[in-house]
């Protein structure tokens, strides 16, 4: 170990100097176990003996596009090779990129998890009102009494058909947006709330903030249940001064009330002179001149693939869904065909996916991550799951053959960074595109369980942008998809399996 030591380069830090050697420890514990040499291995995989040699030393990294044949020539069990791809993975994390890879994941793991079906309870009524409970009082300690006075001020607003409701929240604050996401799941929302988010200024540019990207994965699932109805804005907020200099930094404004909340929201003052209530919410509007939209929501089908594109950059197309993107093997001919012409916008869809998809013809990279489930929808029925049936025909037995042969045979070539998704990993009523400088953009498809929310979700803001994107372009070398060779085998199993009778 200590004549290892001395042959890092120095350029290494110490986390990953203890990454590289536990990863050249492992291969070299492999060897073992398989019993084959260096040279053997060499010749079996193409990969220079220089290379293999120096990477059992530590002295360099084992180049990445190599590792699924030294994973195939090593006949690694499903045990090994999560094993050491998971070493692999380490020689490349810094512990901010680690930690939000795992709270994308932790999110999606949510996202899939999520229970659309009907609450087994309805709240019909409030045991007492507002006034009944809060009585002289105007400051309100402790969990106990914030949250139900927060719970009955929304439930009191929302009883209004003019309901409005403007937040500025706790960074820690955890009960508004799981009661806001309770009540979008219960269908009994509709709202207009709008949400001011201060997203944290420090760091450096290069770096993913989580403190911003736990903010975002907090809210994430009200945007896409709200059925377009809730909008956060975000600023940056470098200064922390006036969170010590003001007991009630934050608020909850409604028609009738506002409810100002400590930092940690443990405390909270009721105000509710007419006044005072307009005071605030003027406040409110001055705010959101000075902020960003955090995201856009579009329900329209042109604007959709205009946006699918819009993350489309010249240097690659970044794609994760429940079934493959095809988009690559698209001319205009299967444009003419499949796009149903009596639509409405048949002109105008058309033209932006003449655009679009021979863009994804020429793109340099192309990534697509898909899972068995999709796959096999797909050779079933011939239909997209981004894109219904009724916009789409679904494609005949011989096209769909046609699809997937060509996928796996790009796979094979490299041209295409496919891969097969282990199961839990993305929910199946989505996509996601991203890009590395355009944004992200979610898109629910036929599988979402709330159709009359259907549309798309968009981000722009820099530095979550960065984080999807390195989450996904970071999945191939993760336990969670099968290999290159593994994937296109599927594809191809499937293919030889469609008949021309379904």
């Amino acid at each position: 170990m200590l004549y290892w030591l001395h042959r890092i380069p120095d350029f290494y830090h110490w986390d990953e100097v203890k990454a590289v050697l536990l990863f050249s420890e492992y291969l070299r514990e492999l060897l073992q176990v398989k019993k084959m040499t260096v040279s053997a291995l060499s010749r079996l995989t193409g990969v220079e003996r220089t290379t293999l040699s120096k990477t059992l030393t530590g002295q360099r990294v084992f180049p990445y596009d190599s590792l699924d044949r030294l994973i195939y020539h090593l006949r690694l069990t499903p045990g090994e090779e999560q094993r050491f791809r998971a070493y692999y993975d380490a020689q490349f994390e810094k512990e901010g990129i680690r930690r939000s890879q795992e709270m994308l994941g932790k999110l999606f793991s949510d996202l899939l998890n999520l229970d659309f079906s009907t609450p087994a309870f309805e709240e019909t009524r409030l045991l007492m009102h507002l006034d009944g409970y809060a009585g002289e009082r105007s400051i309100f300690s402790g969990a106990t009494n914030v949250q139900p006075l927060l719970r009955m001020v929304l439930t009191e607003e929302l009883s209004h058909p003019d309901a409005r409701v403007e937040l500025t929240v706790p960074p820690t604050d955890t009960f508004l947006g799981e009661e806001l996401l309770r009540r979008y799941l219960g269908g009994r929302l509709t709202a207009e709330i709008s949400q001011i988010i201060a997203f944290d200024a420090s760091g450096a540019a290069e770096d993913i903030n989580l403190h911003n990207l736990e903010c975002f994965c907090r809210i994430f699932p009200i945007c896409l249940l709200s059925y377009r109805n809730y909008h956060p804005y975000y600023y940056y907020d470098n200064s922390i001064a006036a969170r010590y200099t003001d007991p009630f930094p934050y608020f909850l404004a409604t028609h009738s009330c506002v409810v100002c909340l400590s930092e940690d929201g443990g405390q909270a003052m009721l105000l509710r002179s007419p006044d005072q209530v307009e005071c605030y919410h003027r406040h409110f509007q001055s705010l959101l001149s000075q902020c960003y939209n955090l995201i856009q929501y579009t329900e329209n089908p042109v604007e959709i693939l205009s946006s699918y594109d819009g993350y489309t950059d010249d240097s690659g197309f970044y794609m994760i869904m429940d079934q493959p993107c095809f988009g690559r093997f698209y001319d205009e001919g299967v444009i003419d065909r499949h796009l149903r012409r009596e639509l409405p916008f048949y002109d105008q869809l058309a033209e932006v996916a003449r655009l679009r998809f021979g863009r994804l013809r020429t793109v340099e990279q192309f990534y697509t991550f898909f899972s068995r489930d999709g796959l096999k929808r797909f050779c079933e029925t011939g239909t997209l799951d981004d894109f219904p049936e009724a916009f789409v025909k679904p494609f005949p037995p011989n096209m769909r053959r046609q699809l997937l042969t060509a996928l796996a045979d790009h796979i094979r070539t490299g041209d295409v960074t496919g891969r097969l998704l282990e199961p839990g990993v993305f929910p199946d009523y989505l996509s996601m595109t991203t890009s590395e400088r355009s944004g992200v953009g979610f898109f629910t498809t036929e599988h979402f369980p709330l159709q009359d929310g259907f549309c798309s979700v968009q981000i722009r803001e820099p530095n979550l942008c960065r984080a999807f994107h390195g989450w996904l372009t970071h999945l191939p070398a993760t336990v969670h998809t099968l290999g290159a060779e593994e994937t296109a085998a599927v594809l191809d199993e499937l293919a030889r399996g469609i008949s021309d009778t379904q």
